[in-house]
């Protein structure tokens, strides 16, 4: 009689690896306890991105344009295929233009609280803080927001906020940032550090 071979099941523990401390603190810590990479040396390094959406094509174009080898891969021939163009409506960044009281901790407590508290608290707080540093980079890659007559950034409330935090292009945001981060990506890419 053959023997029945029965699949094992083996259990790993998910590890999220969220830093200790006070989530004000966390990220700040680890940041500080990490070892930084000579600029002479991020040539020796290569980094590899996995997709060209948003998140990736956007990663992908920062590491080099800061130096580092990137190899970026994607199975799309397109980025108005990457599910971010559906952000239509804004991005949030806690820039506090209008000064209504926007914080990067009111900006943590409204997106944990839409979310129904499913979220990683630590991510969303080190999200929240550098929301700021996102809009400016989005601005540095050509994303054309809406800009007041003076020329500065437009921002309003939107989706229920009760401060204005959300900067927008028109009712095509999504798409804007992506074609963004795409032009950004294809720059590097020519210039050979993408």
């Amino acid at each position: 009689m053959p023997e029945v071979l029965t699949p094992t099941v083996t259990s790993a523990k998910l590890n999220s690896r969220i830093p200790d401390g006070p989530i004000q603190d966390r990220w700040a810590n680890t940041k500080f306890k990490m070892k930084l990479v000579n600029p002479a040396n991020k040539r020796k390094y290569s980094v590899i991105v996995v997709g060209s959406g948003l998140a990736g094509g956007a990663a992908a174009a920062t590491l080099g344009e800061l130096g580092y080898n990137v190899k970026c891969f994607t199975s799309l021939d397109t980025p108005r295929r990457a599910h971010s163009i559906a952000a239509q409506g804004g991005i949030n960044a806690a820039k506090n233009y209008q000064n209504d009281g926007d914080s990067i901790y009111r900006l943590f407590y409204d997106t944990v609280k839409g979310g129904d508290y499913r979220a990683r608290e630590s991510n969303v707080y080190r999200l929240a803080e550098v929301s700021v540093n996102i809009i400016d980079q989005c601005v540095a890659q050509g994303v054309p927001f809406a800009r007041e007559y003076g020329g500065t950034l437009a921002n309003r409330s939107f989706g229920g906020a009760q401060v204005s935090r959300t900067f927008y292009a028109r009712g095509q945001t999504g798409q804007q940032l992506l074609l963004g981060a795409y032009q950004a990506l294809m720059r590097q890419a020519a210039s050979g550090g993408g």
